[in-house]
């Protein structure tokens, strides 16, 4: 095939998982810190060797590492993806002892087609190869007492001043408050280059400390983020980019655009905060930002609105980095003839969010958990189609699924991200006492929205209310304002900087 590439990737498998297995906020920056450094183009190149070259086709994501070399008829072409798999996934077992790693391959044209025709479609068939931490060969070893996870290689000094018996990978995350925050590299140093603030603190009790006095300041709420509607934009750019040569060489710069639009709307959103303009400092620590994909942990009074601050500016962002190529694409989808040719126009990616608030004592790894399902809901409900997001506040009402349906970001920003008119509403809601607010939800959970309605009236307090009812002459249609009495009780515990 002329021209074409084998194209070999490799990734981190369950990356959010592995950064947060460790309890410490310093464990969780090292260990990000480590991935930055292990997958970053130059260190890969220098491993690969005269194997393979850092693919220039691919985007740049946390934890992924793209590679190619030219397809040759007398390769032998698996027998060369082995040895470089050999090699690679030596480096990063030597850097991330205890991450798990996979790799597929497949060869093409351009990468774009081979992503969406045959690396993605064997992914999730499992055809893959992977790459496992070593298993404990002495069942009876001391586990590590950092992650309670593997066993300890040795007993090193922590950072409160005693000796602990580390795992290997535990031992590469304990390292100094100096080191876990230098590296530009790692996703908070990337965004501490890009703001400009003092650094963030050591630990979540101390993060959590940066909300407002109302807050607490115990609290923390853990934000993750996902790309809406990004797969089937690529393959329709892989399969039209077959016949569209410029469509074709489009990939590369339109990967780094959103990977910038993602790097962009979380500076924007963490500039916007008031806890920033306040401390002056990094308020929010991301844990993972690549792609499409963000993980990050902030007061959890800054939450609402960090979230939809991102969500508003990642769509903007996305729909001016793709308008050309939208039009583009769908004007050779509309040039298809016949009806079983006719194609739906395709809109600009969005983003859907999950938030979680919990105690900031709360394990990190079951809030990542906890934020990933939300994420889930939040993306079914709207089938992937539209910017939404759904929440669960754990410390009022545990960690079961929420009561209430994920809502669409449109409800809550206006197309060019002002206040809609239920966040005005929710912001009135937010001057009714705190104690009544807590009645009126035990009422909503008992006797349904009308008897929180009637105490809302008793106490005064029915015109705050009022919004999320539905029309008193028609009680089986939903608010006016898009969002029910529980939801938006439940919203305005930690609305007041929205």
């Amino acid at each position: 095939m002329t021209g074409s590439h084998v194209y070999v990737d490799f990734g981190a498998v369950r990356i959010q998982q592995y950064l947060t297995r460790t309890a410490g906020l310093r464990g969780h920056r090292a260990a990000s810190n480590c991935l930055a450094r292990a997958t970053a183009a130059d260190a890969v190149e220098r491993v690969a060797g005269d194997l393979a070259e850092v693919n220039p086709e691919a985007g740049e994501a946390d934890g992924v590492v793209s590679l190619r070399f030219p397809a040759r008829g007398t390769d032998d072409v698996e027998g060369r993806v082995r040895r470089l798999q050999d090699v690679v996934f030596a480096h990063l077992r030597l850097a991330l002892p205890g991450a798990e790693f996979h790799s597929v391959w497949g060869e093409g044209e351009f990468y774009l087609a081979v992503y969406a025709h045959v690396l993605r479609p064997k992914s999730r068939r499992g055809q893959v190869r992977h790459d496992l931490p070593p298993v404990a060969e002495f069942p009876l070893a001391v586990p590590c007492r950092m992650c309670h996870t593997d066993p300890a290689v040795g007993v090193e000094p922590v950072a409160d001043g005693t000796r602990q018996a580390l795992c290997l990978d535990c031992s590469m995350r304990n390292v100094s408050r100096r080191q876990t925050v230098a590296d530009e590299r790692s996703p908070e140093g990337r965004l501490l280059r890009d703001i400009g603030l003092v650094p963030g603190p050591d630990d979540f009790t101390a993060l959590a400390a940066l909300g407002t006095a109302a807050s607490g300041r115990n609290q923390l709420a853990t934000v993750a983020v996902d790309g809406n509607a990004f797969g089937v934009f690529f393959k329709a750019l892989a399969d039209e980019g077959s016949l569209d040569p410029e469509l074709r060489t489009s990939k590369a710069t339109l990967s780094e655009a959103l990977s910038a639009a993602t790097r962009e709307a979380l500076a924007n959103a963490t500039l916007e905060l008031p806890s920033t303009a306040q401390h002056e400092r990094l308020c929010v620590v991301p844990h993972v930002v690549g792609g499409d994909d963000v993980l990050v942990s902030l007061p959890a009074d800054q939450a609402w609105q960090f979230t939809l601050t991102f969500l508003t500016e990642f769509e903007r962002l996305v729909r001016g980095a793709t308008a050309d190529i939208l039009d583009r694409l769908n004007r050779l989808r509309a040039g298809r003839r016949g009806p079983e040719a006719e194609l739906p126009a395709l809109g600009p990616p969005t983003a859907s969010a999950g938030v979680v608030v919990a105690h900031a004592s709360h394990p990190l790894n079951l809030l990542v958990e906890s934020a990933g399902q939300r994420l889930s809901e939040a993306k079914r409900a709207f089938g992937g189609r539209r910017a939404s997001v759904q929440w669960l506040d754990i410390t009022a009402d545990g960690p079961e699924a929420p009561g209430h349906p994920p809502l669409a970001l449109s409800v809550l920003r206006t197309a060019n991200g002002g206040a809609s008119a239920a966040a005005t509403a929710l912001s009135r809601l937010t001057r009714v006492p705190a104690s009544h607010r807590a009645r009126l939800t035990e009422a909503s959970r008992g006797g349904g929205p009308l008897t929180a309605a009637a105490l809302a009236d008793r106490v005064g307090h029915l015109d705050a209310v009022r919004p999320f009812l539905p029309p008193l002459d028609r009680l089986d249609q939903p608010p006016v304002s898009g969002v029910g009495l529980g939801a938006a009780l439940n919203l305005a515990r930690w609305w007041p900087c929205a």
